[in-house]
Formats: C-alpha cells, structure tokens, sequence
C-alpha cells in the first residue's frame, strides 16, 4: 500500500479483493479490517472505503435494507475522492462510478429488499 506495507499485507488485500468480487462481502470486509489495523493513516482512509462497500452490500443482502446501506455508500464515495484514479492497483475511477450508481439505485427503489437484479450491478474492484 502506499505505506510500504509487507508482501504478506499485499496478498491479504488481493485476497479480499477476490473475496469482495466473489460477493463474500462480509468475509473481505474482515481481511480488510485485519489490514487497515497496521495501515498508516492514508491507507487507512482508503481501506476503511472498501470496508463501508462490503458492509453495504452485506448489510443490503443477507439483511435488507436500503437506507443504511445507501448511506455507507455514499459515506465510502467521499472518501475515494481523494483516491482518484487508482490508489495501490485499484481502478478508483471505475470503482467510484460503479459505487455512485449502485448507491442510486438503492435511492430510487424505495425498497428494503435486493432484487435478483442488484446482485448483478453490484459495484467490483477491478485493479488497475
């Protein structure tokens, strides 16, 4: 990461990254958490992003709801402002324009429920 983090902290977040793309929300969320522990602070804002998607997407999927997630979301937007374009290998760009999408669409349904179609707009960390 960009605080020089170790090799094993590396394939930590590319696990959890497959994890996430895998829609193992919860699960990634944890190895990300794992990490953003010894994250120095810039690492941490990024990390604590990915942390808010996947506790979105959990929360939107094994828990209903649409506003908590929505609001996690947009939380994790704000932050990867700052991350744009891509911040250690991940397409930020791409990510926060899935992100922002996704985050209107849990807007404009009005729903507490996912529908078989959200599981497959779900934003996805691609890397760079």
């Amino acid at each position: 990461m960009g605080g020089g983090l170790a090799a094993a902290v590396n394939d930590e977040f590319h696990r959890a990254v497959v994890l996430f793309n895998r829609r193992a929300y919860f699960e990634s969320h944890e190895v990300w958490e794992g990490i953003w522990r010894v994250a120095d602070e810039r690492d941490k804002r990024f990390l604590g992003a990915l942390i808010q998607i996947a506790a979105a997407l959990h929360l939107r999927f094994e828990r209903g709801g649409g506003r908590g997630p929505r609001n996690l979301l947009v939380r994790a937007l704000t932050t990867l402002e700052d991350y744009r374009p891509s911040f250690y290998g991940v397409d930020v760009e791409r990510l926060y324009g899935e992100v922002d999408s996704y985050a209107r669409r849990v807007e404009e349904r009005k729903e507490s429920e996912a529908g078989w179609l959200d599981r497959w707009l779900v934003p996805r960390i691609r890397l760079a």
